[in-house]
């Protein structure tokens, strides 16, 4: 057996990456996870120095900040 057909059958094989992804779609769900991470730390801080039922309103609003994100990453594959 030559070399090169050992070597070869031992390599990983490469990820197949298509485009990079800096479209419209890219950028919306950037500022849906910006917006999440924000609404979930606002919601987790008030809710532990302030009135808990409206920090858990506030987070439960980031949550559908993040679904919708994840909506758009699932339906844009």
């Amino acid at each position: 057996m030559p070399q090169e057909e050992y070597q070869s059958t031992l390599r990983r094989p490469e990820r197949r990456h298509s485009k990079p992804d800096n479209g419209i779609l890219f950028i919306l769900r950037n500022i849906l996870n910006i917006i999440f991470m924000i609404g979930a730390v606002a919601g987790v801080i008030c809710y532990l120095y302030a009135d808990k039922q409206t920090g858990i309103i506030i987070v439960m609003c980031a949550m559908v900040v993040k679904f919708a994100e994840s909506a758009i990453r699932f339906l844009n594959r």
